[in-house]
């Protein structure tokens, strides 16, 4: 995934969050099938580690269009070489037609299914088999499902409901460098912008580091406070209001702030962000970084070899695809009523 701001890694090891006890429910019920979506993550892993511009990411890109394949749905390639790179970046994307599939509003829902570069680095603790099975192999799962999900529906959407696989998210650089990061939705945003589309993208929801043990997903700074509360109530709806947003907690944020720091996520929305389209990141980020204070809730795994299939849980991907499910009725509402 993308690097958060400093300050949230730093700031968080500071403070602890009251401690909210997340009892596994077993699944959470909707049309999305977690043992469905571990079966791709379990494909993605089986490739091995899949940076951006690597022989295996390009099977990961094959293997997403043959599933979709059987499900009935189209995939689109969006195939550009980057130039600083001479690398080419593979962004995939599939559209469930709403009303109007030519000129409608688009609703888009996406994951990065790169992972980092964990080879040729000047520090040995950087080299190692990332095989990214949470951070780059739980969201393109569940995008998978969500499509499946989606195609069954009686009725199609109110909205045309475009699902993206995103290319090139992760920083070369083992340390951040947004020079070099975040470069596939930069080149899709500037495509879908000279193609005349991004006027109709209403909203854009990024799922990231999903799949975990004892799941949540955490509030962002950087998102559009409306999705966020949209997702809130989905969640309350399902029973499961205890999964999101107990981070960052209000000592944390005060602490940010106090010291002029941001405790957002920079991540691939921030892209759609700056193109003017509300945009929000369901991420289960916080706690999740080894160099953070323990917390003996949540496993730690963000850039390390532990990031493997036995840190997943198929639950969660289930509450994940089937929270944007719940929402989704919301998630049109919101378009449909954007100009």
């Amino acid at each position: 995934m993308a690097d958060p701001a400093r300050p949230f890694r730093s700031a968080a090891a500071l403070f602890c969050a009251p401690l909210l006890a997340l009892a596994s429910c077993g699944g959470s019920s909707g049309p999305v099938d977690g043992g469905k979506a571990y079966a791709h993550v379990k494909a993605f892993v089986g490739f091995g580690p899949r940076p951006f511009g690597s022989d295996a990411l390009a099977k990961a890109a094959d293997y997403i269009g043959g599933e979709l394949q059987k499900i009935g749905v189209t995939m689109q390639r969006h195939e550009v070489v980057q130039e600083k790179e001479k690398k080419t970046i593979r962004n995939l994307y599939a559209q469930i037609d709403g009303d109007d599939p030519q000129n409608g509003p688009i609703l888009m829902v996406a994951a990065h299914y790169d992972t980092k570069l964990a080879d040729g680095h000047a520090d040995a603790k950087c080299n190692f088999p990332f095989v990214g099975a949470i951070d780059g192999g739980g969201g393109p799962a569940v995008l998978v499902e969500l499509a499946r999900a989606l195609k069954a529906r009686t009725h199609k959407p109110k909205c045309n409901v475009w699902l993206y696989w995103i290319d090139a998210e992760e920083s070369i650089d083992w340390t951040w460098n947004p020079d070099r990061a975040l470069l596939g939705s930069k080149a899709f945003c500037a495509m879908l912008s000279k193609e005349k589309v991004m006027p109709r993208l209403k909203a854009f929801v990024l799922i990231d580091l999903v799949g975990s043990k004892n799941y949540k997903f955490d509030r962002d700074g950087n998102s559009d406070t409306k999705l966020l509360d949209l997702f809130g109530a989905a969640a309350k709806a399902m029973g499961e209001e205890n999964r999101l947003y107990e981070f960052p907690s209000p000592a944390d944020i005060q602490a940010y702030r106090s010291r002029n720091l941001n405790w957002g996520t920079r991540d691939d929305h921030e892209v759609f962000k700056n193109y003017g389209v509300p945009s929000v990141l369901l991420i289960d980020f916080a706690r999740r970084v080894p160099s953070e204070q323990k917390d003996p809730r949540f496993e730690q795994w963000w850039h390390t070899a532990d990031d493997d299939l036995g840190a997943v849980d198929d639950d969660a991907l289930a509450f994940t695809g089937n929270l944007v499910m719940q929402a989704l009725p919301a998630l049109e509402a919101f378009v449909m009523g954007r100009k």
